[in-house]
């Protein structure tokens, strides 16, 4: 994808498989709202692509999200869960959060079902013909495990020479140990947001409105997912793009204003917020990319009726 004279390329680090909860039934297979999204498969999976972007402005390498990390031996299966006994990690966890006893049994489920393959992440640099010396800055739409994973590498800074840019809203939310970070490190075996941020700590720099990190990239504000997720703006001249982050997860969320992914901090301001977008992007020029976009491919929302319609670029 090129902007202007910038350069945006998918830097992809595996995918998640899962269950994920949604606000109303997926589209019926083979309507026209089920092909635009390329994410829904017939078992009611949601297919999730896993990394990235690198901008290349002709002065920085800026890495849009960093990725899961590396990937545990023998793959991410999630552990084994005793539903009937109160003192198994996942079952104190959902009883410790006042859900009832019967939300243990479904999410069980659906925590056996996910899968994740991660870690190639640097492989995709290295087709890319990037070295990790050359990322100058890492900009994180938000700090959830999948978007963290190579800021550090068994205790390290992965990327020696970047500045890593992150909302002030999100790192004063997860650096403290959030309660949905400890869930999902048992889920998928991961460090949580403060082991990984360790490291780096150093050389971070925080927004906390709208802001230019550097010539061409700009973040702004989008909460509702995490309480500072945001989007990125790449520009060139009158050419933009946009990163959405988590703000969405598939197409639909755009296409559909009822339908909803339950994957989000503050589900109203979620909502309030993808609408907003899906306004502004309607029918426009601007080419967006979300984290988890299959493929990390862009594309353009359309205007339709009831439902909007989602291209992906080159279909």
């Amino acid at each position: 994808m090129k902007v202007g004279d910038v350069r945006i390329d998918p830097v992809v680090d595996g995918l998640i498989l899962s269950p994920l909860p949604a606000s109303k039934a997926f589209p019926a297979p083979e309507s026209d709202a089920w092909r635009e999204q390329h994410m829904f498969r017939p078992d009611g999976m949601v297919e999730s692509t896993l990394g990235g972007f690198l901008v290349d402005t002709g002065e920085r390498v800026v890495l849009v999200d960093a990725g899961a990390g590396r990937g545990v031996e023998g793959g991410h299966q999630p552990p084994v869960v005793d539903v009937d006994d109160d003192d198994d990690p996942f079952v104190e966890m959902v009883m410790a959060a006042g859900r009832p006893r019967k939300d243990v049994l479904s999410l069980a489920a659906a925590f056996r079902q996910t899968r994740m393959v991660c870690g190639q992440l640097p492989a995709s640099l290295d087709a890319l013909g990037v070295a990790r010396e050359e990322v100058t800055d890492i900009v994180c739409t938000h700090l959830h495990f999948d978007h963290i994973g190579w800021l550090s590498d068994e205790g390290v800074p992965y990327f020696p020479n970047a500045t890593v840019h992150c909302a002030e809203a999100d790192l004063a939310y997860f650096l403290p140990g959030a309660e949905e970070d400890h869930f999902v490190a048992l889920l998928y075996r991961t460090p949580m947001a403060p082991e990984r941020l360790a490291p780096v700590l150093d050389r971070v720099e925080t927004w906390d409105s709208d802001t230019t990190i550097a010539p061409g990239i700009d973040v702004r504000l989008a909460p509702g997912h995490t309480p500072g997720s945001s989007v990125v703006v790449v520009s060139d001249g009158v050419e933009r793009a946009m990163l959405l982050g988590d703000m969405i997860h598939c197409p639909l969320e755009l296409m559909d204003d009822d339908f909803n992914l339950l994957v989000d901090h503050d589900q109203q301001l979620a909502d309030r917020v993808r609408e907003a977008y899906a306004r502004e992007l309607e029918g426009g020029d601007i080419p967006v990319a979300a984290a988890h976009f299959p493929g990390l491919r862009f594309g353009r929302l359309l205007p339709g009726r009831g439902v909007r319609h989602w291209v992906f670029e080159g279909a």
